[in-house]
């Protein structure tokens, strides 16, 4: 009687084991584009699946030998907001690898490409040294004065008042939106002032201009009356109303006509000018806004010159007491 043989079924360990050493080669071969013994720069459009896998296999951010810092989610999200916003800007910063094919800067960038649903055009450099690391993020960054100064619609105006109206932008902001971009509650503040995008600050600088650069000229040199936490909501109002807000700050500065002191922007004035006499004479003072970094001067403030301006809009008088 004739036997057959059966035919032998590869064992499911030497299956497995094809199936890695398979996976093996195509990641080495996807990787092979990003090593070059000699420099060289061009666009890329990078996947997500391309900077997961650069991340998995060419990242080093731990260790003696690490070549990237540790990874800042908060940076992450800022960047992830970049892409899905429309405002990413593939030179503001490079993807790097040195001549092993590690990738030596760019692991924020390619963390928020990764989460996202697109391929992103970034500018690839592949052969640095590698002694590149060091010089790395050494000189000035980038900071969001930088961006209004060079995104917003300015005209002439120097680099100190940019910076000043810059802090009142980000003031403003901070009474809209989280740095995650969620719509904070009315009358509060982000506890968070880093984060947001310079995009984000440039639009809203831009929204509030008339209003900032009336402020600016006519800033008040008294202690405490151009700090942001009062003159960001003052901002809101001009730009929401105009000739209302105006008059409010006049009010506010002293510089109006009006001699009346009982009006809510001369009595936020004066709760100033004694909450100052009262520190400078050495009074301890517990302004009562309690955040999550204890009492916060600068919440309170706000909320209290917020207060000034919906008394104002109504024609009531407004009483503060310590």
């Amino acid at each position: 009687m004739k036997t057959t043989r059966k035919a032998k079924v590869a064992s499911p360990k030497v299956t497995s084991l094809k199936a890695r050493v398979t996976e093996i080669a195509q990641k080495a071969e996807q990787l092979d584009k990003f090593t070059s013994s000699a420099w060289s720069a061009e666009v890329y459009k990078m996947s997500p699946k391309e900077a997961q896998l650069i991340l998995l296999e060419r990242n080093c951010n731990k260790g003696i030998d690490a070549t990237n810092r540790n990874l800042k989610p908060r940076n992450v999200k800022f960047l992830g907001r970049a892409i899905s916003e429309g405002s990413w800007k593939r030179h503001a910063g490079n993807i790097k690898f040195d001549v092993t094919g590690t990738m030596i800067d760019g692991q924020h960038r390619l963390n928020a490409i990764a989460q996202s649903n697109e391929d992103v055009e970034v500018i690839l450099e592949k052969g640095c040294d590698k002694g590149t690391t060091q010089a790395i993020d050494q000189g000035d960054n980038r900071t969001l004065t930088h961006a209004v100064q060079f995104g917003g619609e300015l005209g002439k105006i120097t680099p100190a008042q940019v910076g000043w109206m810059t802090l009142r932008t980000v003031g403003v902001l901070r009474s809209l939106y989280d740095v995650d971009g969620k719509v904070v509650p009315e009358g509060t503040l982000s506890e968070r002032s880093k984060g947001y995008s310079a995009r984000l600050v440039v639009d809203t600088f831009n929204n509030n201009k008339a209003a900032l650069m009336y402020l600016y000229g006519n800033r008040s040199s008294k202690k405490g009356y151009s700090r942001p936490a009062v003159l960001s909501p003052i901002t809101s109002f001009m730009t929401r109303n105009p000739e209302k807000g105006k008059e409010f700050y006049n009010e506010f500065i002293g510089a109006s006509l009006n001699k009346s002191e009982s009006n809510a922007a001369r009595m936020l004035a004066k709760h100033l000018d004694t909450v100052n006499e009262k520190k400078a004479n050495g009074e301890a003072l517990s302004l009562g806004i309690y955040s999550s970094r204890g009492y916060d001067e600068m919440v309170y403030w706000y909320k209290q010159t917020l207060r000034a301006i919906e008394a104002f809009e109504n024609g009531e008088n407004i009483r503060y007491a310590l």
